[in-house]
């Protein structure tokens, strides 16, 4: 025996594997228990690294911001993901707001005046985006804090999921929206993932009557 590997006997040709100590693994349930957060903390590191200076995420608040986007008037908001400005109608690329329930829809347009104000900064979706029109735009507010951040965190928005430079950023924040039931669109959801008593309303279907 050599390093403590059984040596093959040369005499008779062969190994004797009844020698060899065989290779044990183990799963532990511990190891899956917070895939969620593993799963979400991947994301994150993706989307630091390929943010840039203008476009950029701010780790110590995680927060999508571009301090330096354009910035234009806001004549009024039209609906919760729609603005009246002063170079035309910008909608939201990153989240958007359905229309029922009715209740939720009405919130997030009151979050919307409330965080736009009388200006927006607005950054281009990507070159060749999935969506036809030229009038979608990721929207922050006058300090460059992104107002579909809000949004999304708050419970009041779903994201877009084709396409767009900070589609991973939204979908890590939808999932801790819904990790957290924020809001009137996640309220409840937990309960609704497990089958249940609840008042979680789907997110597109009216409300019974």
């Amino acid at each position: 025996m050599r390093n403590g590997l059984q040596q093959p006997d040369a005499r008779a040709g062969f190994v004797d594997t009844n020698a060899m100590r065989p290779f044990r693994f183990t799963l532990h349930n511990d190891n899956f228990q917070n895939w969620h957060a593993s799963l979400a903390a991947i994301v994150l590191i993706l989307v630091l690294v390929g943010c840039s200076t203008d476009q950029s995420l701010d780790p110590a608040q995680d927060t999508l911001m571009c301090p330096n986007c354009e910035l234009v008037d806001v004549i009024g908001v039209e609906d919760a993901d729609t603005l009246n400005t002063s170079i035309g109608r910008v909608h939201m690329y990153g989240a958007y707001v359905i229309d029922h329930p009715s209740d939720c829809a009405e919130i997030a347009k009151e979050r919307v005046n409330e965080l736009a104000g009388s200006s927006v900064r607005i950054e281009s979706g990507p070159e060749n985006p999935v969506r036809i029109g030229r009038d979608f735009y990721y929207v922050y507010d006058v300090d460059g804090y992104s107002i579909e951040q809000h949004l999304v965190e708050e419970g009041l928005a779903l994201i877009w999921t084709q396409d767009g430079q900070h589609l991973g950023w939204f979908v890590y924040l939808d999932s801790l929206a819904k990790q957290n039931e924020s809001g009137c669109l996640w309220h409840d959801y937990q309960a609704f993932q497990r089958g249940e008593p609840n008042e979680f309303r789907i997110p597109g279907l009216p409300i019974p009557n």
